[in-house]
């Protein structure tokens, strides 16, 4: 579902862009940027998260960022997981993003993206042992989850100030403590003040 809604986003975003040669953008560089990551998912499982990031172009291809991290997780017990649960995940997360291509929309003729890039991400996140499995440790209590994440996507401006994201990330420490699945999708949406 996440995957066609973020196609269909995407794809409606050329329209809102404005046409060429109208308010070129300015450069990014030396320029902060605000990534307000959020998660909304009700029913029997429910997934709320919120990551406000706060980032730096260091120049108009490389950039970092860094913030809170917090989720909140319950499973409700049905009769295909006779289990239920209920936990919060907090602590912070940081990337780095280089753009690979950037003013795409001059020679790819569609105007599907504006900029192609990678990036790298960690996460350290304090997480319940009871419900994330931690060999070695009582069950109860917490330990660090350290997640790192690699991958790439596209972002698309709206507008001079603001612009959407698509990424496809790879969780390197997948495993039975990780709160992610391979791959991980995510869409974005950045605002740059001026």
């Amino acid at each position: 579902m996440l995957p066609r809604m973020a196609l269909v986003l995407f794809l409606a975003a050329p329209a809102l862009a404005p046409a060429r040669g109208q308010d070129e953008a300015p450069s990014r560089k030396g320029k902060f940027f605000l990534v307000p990551e959020a998660w909304l998912s009700l029913g029997t499982y429910t997934h709320v998260e919120m990551a406000p990031l706060l980032g730096y172009h260091v120049t108009d291809r490389l950039s970092f960022a860094l913030g809170p991290h917090y989720m909140y997780l319950s499973q409700k017990a049905s009769a295909y997981n006779p289990t239920s649960y209920r936990t919060h995940l907090y602590g912070g997360k940081a990337f780095g993003r280089f753009a690979l291509i950037t003013h795409a929309e001059e020679f790819v003729p569609l105007h599907l993206f504006n900029d192609l890039f990678v990036q790298v991400e960690y996460e350290g996140l304090s997480m319940e042992k009871l419900y994330f499995y931690a060999p070695g440790f009582p069950d109860d209590g917490r330990f660090l989850y350290q997640g790192l994440l690699v991958g790439g996507g596209i972002t698309q401006r709206l507008g001079v100030f603001n612009s959407m994201s698509i990424l496809v990330l790879w969780d390197l420490n997948e495993s039975s403590r990780s709160p992610y699945s391979n791959p991980v999708f995510r869409v974005g949406f950045n605002t740059y003040f001026k």
